[in-house]
Parts: structure tokens; sequence; C-alpha cells
């Protein structure tokens, strides 16, 4: 029988999804795991996956469509396998028919394929063309006999690669040997061969990158610009201890996606910016200070000393039994290689807003709920990006700080513009606290991707 494809229920309130887009058309042929569509709800934006392989043969809602969990909205067919319309009370359904698929004679002259690099077996054709191409053999499904990589699934290959990209795609890259998940998205309708600056997004405190960053990545898109978000070592779909969090392990995990998006034939490799919230802001500081093939940053909400901002969160006498808890940890550490693990809400204390949000989201998300270990508080102690900021310069550093916010406060992002110099600007928002702007389409939200966009058009302009 064909394969459904159904609304997913990512939240546990969640009820329905608006499918933003469709990445697939009805006729193609989709791979397991492949992202087949975009679907927003009011706090998450993520990409549907294709549950087998087969031929995508019916899209069952246009794209703006609300649909309700669980129901289908896709149906794959295998080969041989087709779809017949019936209509039920106003609504389109499917039943499917079993076709039998033709012989397939093979002459005993064509030579049996041969094991190609990374165990995918290949036709000889196949190889030679793959060679002259530049095609890895390795990442293609053959549609030979006993599933043998022949010479048209490579002239597929390489027409797609010749192909305008597609607006999403989900992909994977390494750091330091963990393979770590990521969403690129890419101006619709980009000609083949065009290439446009890239923003690397960074996401915050133990976030996930289907949150807040997708709705400014297509913002992004609108603009002309190729945007990257990725889930860190250790959160989220990526490799790596569960909950590990390492301020420099994170700003090396963003420089390997520097380079990942860099290889991307969409994107200009000498055009590339960073742009992130909150803790991610203070990684994009480093980044850009650390490296030059940044060529522009924006940092929202960023703390630029991790030991003032976590002291700002506590009362005197609360930050001196933190720090007691710290020591004992070290030595706990030395003793048994085992760190204390925590709730993240133990080591960046929320106010009461704060909370709020981040409590709704995480009972939401029950996805999101990671403990860190108190090593991390010490690490977070010891990073202060503020001391890098002067290495931006002259290159340009954008900072975007609501004067209202309680959970990292103003005077954060006003020493780091200190310590940057005259290449820094520092824009405050009235009103905004850390949380209340990331509502997408609300005012806040558009009040600071408008900001985005303005200096990311001054900085490094889209040529078409």
């Amino acid at each position: 029988m064909p394969t459904e494809v159904v609304m997913p229920k990512w939240g546990l309130s969640m009820q329905e999804g608006k499918i933003n887009l469709w990445l697939k058309r009805e006729g193609e042929a989709v791979q397991k795991g492949e992202p087949i569509a975009e679907v927003e709800t009011e706090k998450i934006t993520n990409v549907v996956e294709a549950p087998a392989s087969g031929t995508l043969a019916r899209l069952c809602y246009p794209e703006g469509s609300v649909v309700a969990v669980t129901k289908v909205i896709a149906y794959i067919t295998a080969p041989g396998e087709t779809l017949a319309d019936v209509t039920t009370n106003g609504a389109t359904e499917t039943t499917a028919t079993k076709t039998q698929a033709p012989a397939v004679a093979i002459p005993a002259a064509q030579p049996s394929p041969a094991k190609a690099a990374g165990g995918a077996r290949a036709m000889p054709a196949a190889r030679k063309l793959a060679q002259e191409h530049g095609i890895d053999l390795s990442t293609l499904t053959g549609s030979g006999p006993g599933g043998a990589i022949v010479k048209e699934d490579v002239e597929r290959a390489i027409a797609a690669r010749a192909a305008p990209a597609l607006p999403i795609q989900r992909v994977q890259f390494y750091s330091d040997g963990y393979r770590l998940d990521g969403l690129l998205y890419t101006p619709r309708g980009l000609p083949a061969g065009e290439r446009r600056p890239g923003v690397v997004l960074l996401v915050g405190y133990t976030y996930l990158k289907t949150m807040v960053m997708p709705e400014i990545a297509k913002v992004l898109n609108a603009a002309g610009y190729v945007a990257l978000v990725f889930d860190y070592r250790g959160f989220g779909d990526s490799e790596g201890p569960r909950g590990r969090l390492m301020p420099m392990e994170q700003v090396a995990d963003a420089r390997a996606a520097l380079t990942f998006l860099s290889d991307q034939p969409a994107v200009d490799p000498n055009q590339l910016a960073v742009i992130g919230i909150s803790l991610g802001g203070a990684h994009a500081i480093t980044v850009a200070a650390l490296d030059r093939r940044v060529k522009a940053a924006v940092a929202l909400e960023p703390p630029g000393n991790g030991a003032r901002w976590l002291q700002s969160l506590r009362r005197h006498w609360e930050w001196s039994q933190f720090l007691r808890r710290l020591e004992d940890d070290r030595h706990q550490r030395v003793r048994t290689g085992v760190s204390t693990a925590v709730d993240p809400l133990e080591i960046v204390l929320p106010d009461p807003e704060s909370r709020a949000f981040l409590d709704q989201v995480s009972a939401e998300f029950p996805q999101m709920k990671v403990t860190v270990p108190l090593a991390s508080a010490e690490a977070l102690i010891e990073y202060a990006p503020e001391e890098l900021a002067d290495q931006i310069a002259p290159r340009p550093l954008l900072l975007i700080h609501g004067d209202a916010d309680q959970l990292v406060p103003l005077a954060e992002a006003q020493a780091i513009a200190a310590c940057a110099g005259q290449s820094c600007r520092l824009e405050i928002v009235p009103g905004m606290t850390h949380f209340n702007w990331v509502l997408p389409g609300s005012a806040g939200f558009i009040r600071v991707t408008d900001s985005i966009v303005a200096f990311m058009r001054a900085v490094l302009p889209v040529v078409a």
C-alpha cells in the first residue's frame, strides 16, 4: 500500500500545522528522510521528511493550508503502485491499486556491477561518468538490477547539481567528529550558478534550530541571502554528549558551519556573516573576532562577560553560594570524572517573565528538556566575548538589545559596544524584553528583522 505522510505532532498541545511550502512536487522521486514540506506552528517551524522512498504521488493540501495533526497530507507510492481518487463528503481520499511491474531483461553480456567507494554497487559506465563529474557514488540510490547504480542515476545527479537549489534542505556536517544537523534556507527560484552572501544563524542557551531562527532565515531569504541554522553538538538532532554546553565548543561548531556554508554552490564564500541570539549572539561576536572569513556580525541581546552576566542574576549571597557549589563540583570531577547534571535554569536564573516563557516552551516541547553539567557554568563564567570584540574592527558589528531585558541586561551590550569601537553600532529597542519580540509576525519581530535586513543590505549587499 502507498505510504501515508501525516501532519506531525511536534508539541504536546499542537493541534494543527500550516503547510508553508512543498519542497517536492507531485510525481517527483523522494528518498526516505528527504524533506518534502515545511510546516509552521505557533512556536516551531520544521520540515516534514519522507517516511519512505518512492514517488510523491499525491499532495493532499495546497501551500498555506492549516491541517489537523495526524491527517494525511501526502502519499508516496512504491514502484508499480498507483493512486485512484475517491471523493467522500467533499474531501479527497485515495485508494491504491497495485500494477504488475514489467520484467526486466538483462542481457547475458551485461557486466556485473562492481563495488564503488563506500560500498555502493555501480555499473562501469556509471563509475566512469561519476568520476568525470566528481559525483560521490555513495550518495546515490541505484535503480538498476539488485539496487546497482546505473548511468541514468548518475545523469540525474548531474542534472540535480545544475538545477536551482531547493528553498529548504536538511543538511549535515561535522565538527570535531560530531555530525551536526542543520536546515539550509536558499532564496526561492535562485538560478543555478548564482551566488549570494551566506549567513550562519546561532541559537541561544539550550535552544534548538527549529525555534525562532527559521523565521529569521526566511526573512533573510526574502532579502536575497542564503541562511544556515543548526543544532550545536549535544542538542537537538546533532550528535554529541547530551546537554554538554561549552561556549568554545559551540564556537567551533559555528566555524564548522561557516565552512560548510561557504562550500554551498549558491553561496559566495567571500561574503559570509553570522547572526546570533542571546548566548548565540555572544558566539557571533567570538566567531567574528577569531575568523576573518566573517565580513559582518549581528548579536541580539548578547552577554559580553559570563561572570558578570551570571552574577547579575543573583543576590550577593546567592552568588557566593553558587561559586562554592562550582568549586565542589570541580573537586568531584577530578575524583570521579563526572560533573553534576542540573536544570539549565539553575545556571542562568531567569526573571519571572522569562521563566514563564521558558516553562511554557519546555512544557509544550519536551524534546527541549535537557540537563547540563555544572562544568558548563564554570565555562560560561570564564567566557568573555567582549574582550575579543575589538578584533572585529574594521568589519561591522550590529548589537540589538532591549532596554527592558531582565535576563541579559542592557549593560552587557553597552560593555561590548565600548570594547568594540567605532565599527560597532548599538541599537536599543524601547520596551523589548528577552522574549517578547520572538513571535513571528509580531511588531517586535518585524522591528528586529527590519533592522537586521537594513544592516545586511548596507554591509553585504546582494548583487543579483
